[in-house]
């Protein structure tokens, strides 16, 4: 398990990796893409790495619901509705969720039952709309913390907030 000083050097190194390559680039997919890819790259204990966007045309229907995104790992759930899971409460509730035991969470889904930790971060535009939410999954109980909170809400906010 990496100390908290290890992972800050690690995202450090990622936002600045992630913000190089993306610098000219406005599609929001590629941006997805990117840091999908580079993130599940930067940790080894990531194996599910991804976006769930808000689907925009079940949002005009008056229906809150993620569609899969950019991602890198085993398949993922295709459409998971606001009040379902811990990526349906970052979207719900506008706030990150870090899970150290994902089969004790209400309602969690489980799209991968190797999944036992998780973080979740919403990622907003820059009129500050929910867009997405970032998910990460871990084998590993109890593989994220505040540390990961804050770095990963940090780069959401950089790559997107703009």
């Amino acid at each position: 398990m990496l100390t908290a000083s290890q992972k800050q050097e690690i995202y450090q190194s990622l936002k600045k990796e992630i913000l190089s390559v993306l610098e000219s680039e406005p599609n929001r997919v590629a941006r997805m893409a990117t840091v999908a890819c580079l993130g599940a790259q930067a940790f080894e204990t990531w194996f599910w790495t991804g976006f769930y966007v808000v689907d925009e045309t079940k949002k005009a229907q008056g229906i809150d619901e993620l569609v899969v995104g950019p991602y890198q790992g085993t398949l993922g759930c295709l459409r998971i509705d606001f009040r379902r899971g811990v990526c349906g409460a970052a979207a719900r509730e506008r706030t990150t969720q870090v899970v150290e035991d994902v089969h004790a969470f209400p309602g969690h889904i489980a799209c991968d039952s190797r999944s036992n930790s998780e973080i979740v971060v919403p990622v907003f535009d820059a009129k500050g709309e929910l867009i997405a939410v970032f998910d990460v999954d871990s084998e590993s109980y109890g593989a994220f913390d505040d540390t990961d909170r804050v770095a990963l809400e940090d780069l959401m906010q950089a790559v997107f907030g703009v």
